[in-house]
């Protein structure tokens, strides 16, 4: 039979993190039925709530301290609005174990903070807030690196390839036998001329069959549509930057030859028509980003994660199509980066525009928002193909 590694899973977190859970749970139950099952290991999460039992200490905190400590390989810190509840060593009883896992040279840890506004305004808490900000600085200058994620999509992905990352990284020993049969077995057969016959027959017998429901190829298709949308939604709204360039080149030389006119009533009608002009192109290359944007965006926060599947899936095999689609992300990352430059001109370029007059500045400032929103997407989905492409 093979030996199944476990590996325990704390999280530490205040009252306000719950969605991100829920994904924990999910992520923990998917990588048990995928990657876990095909490499002998299986995660376990543990909770406070129900690992440890009654027991007097100098104050609550102390005793979870002393009875989770010893369970745990990684912890996984989430902090969102709260800090949480002082402790009489540490601000907070999620700080106390984030900070003894830091310490403690035989844990792992991942952190994260959670960006995203609440519904509820009245939840914020600028105390909290300075706090939780103070905190972030703390581990800063420690040598602490933590992640932020906008929303629990965004963290699902960035949880999931991190966490597989550490596990295949610092958590699994890549030099454990798992299919040799028991010791006793094994000191007999190391004499014996057949035992390269005979470890054969064991390592088919204790093949786990369940590997048979891993599909490289439907995960390579996934990962490939995934990509190809991106990819086309990305050339979509680069030729609408590059039409709008040209538009407001046009534009600009027609002001110019506008401005030599010595009629003053003349000169200015002819102005308004062309700021007019201007501002109906340039609200229909808002509208044009603004249609592709759900695409890119759900796709690209998606390509990260599938990719890395992929990745966990063919980690043992070489194929043309996990190589195919290597490269096509690799493509897909350096292409990103040059857009992600070329929006972050673009944006610099509408915000300097000058206002002219109210049908203008109203375009001119849906079309600021669009290309904020498109460039944190393209960030963010960098961010994320960046980590999927370091396992």
């Amino acid at each position: 039979m093979k030996q199944v590694k476990q590996i325990k899973l704390f999280v530490s977190c205040p009252g306000d993190i719950s969605h991100e859970l829920d994904s924990i749970k999910l992520i923990v139950d998917e990588i048990n039925k995928t990657s876990g099952e095909q490499n002998s290991y299986v995660l376990r999460l543990i909770s406070w709530k129900t690992d440890t039992y009654t027991q007097k200490g100098s104050d609550a905190q102390e005793v979870i301290n002393n009875q989770i400590e010893g369970q745990y390989d990684v912890l996984i810190g989430l902090l969102w609005l709260r800090l949480g509840t002082p402790t009489k060593r540490d601000k907070s009883g999620t700080v106390e174990e984030i900070n003894r896992a830091l310490n403690n040279k035989e844990k792992e840890q991942l952190i994260y903070f959670k960006t995203e506004a609440p519904t509820d305004i009245t939840k914020i808490n600028p105390e909290e807030l300075l706090k939780i900000n103070e905190f972030k600085k703390d581990l800063g200058s420690k040598g602490v690196l933590y992640h932020e994620f906008s929303s629990t999509s965004k963290f699902e992905s960035l949880f999931r390839i991190q966490l597989t990352k550490l596990i295949f990284d610092k958590l699994l020993d890549n030099d454990d036998s798992q299919n040799n049969i028991s010791s006793n077995s094994l000191a007999e057969i190391v004499e014996d001329k057949y035992s390269h016959i005979t470890s054969l027959i064991a390592e088919v017998e204790n093949l786990d069959e369940k590997v048979i429901e891993l599909d490289i190829f439907s995960s390579v298709e996934i990962a490939e549509s995934h990509l190809n949308l991106v990819t086309t939604s990305l050339k979509s709204m680069t030729e609408s930057m590059n039409d709008w360039t040209v538009k407001m080149e046009s534009r600009t030389k027609e002001m110019n030859t506008i401005n030599n006119i010595k009629d003053e009533r003349l000169k200015i009608s002819k102005q308004k028509t062309i700021i007019n002009l201007l501002a109906t192109e340039l609200l229909d290359f808002r509208n044009r980003i603004q249609n592709e944007l759900p695409i890119f965006s759900e796709n690209f926060r998606k390509v990260g994660s599938s990719y890395s599947k992929v990745l966990l899936i063919a980690k043992s095999f070489s194929s043309e199509e996990v190589d195919s689609i290597q490269e096509s992300a690799k493509s897909l990352l350096e292409g990103s980066e040059n857009s992600l430059e070329s929006l972050a001109v673009m944006l610099r370029s509408v915000m300097e525009l000058p206002p002219l007059n109210f049908k203008f500045n109203k375009a001119k400032r849906e079309t600021e928002i669009t290309i904020k929103d498109l460039t944190f997407e393209t960030m963010e989905g960098i961010k994320l193909l960046n980590e999927a492409l370091k396992n």
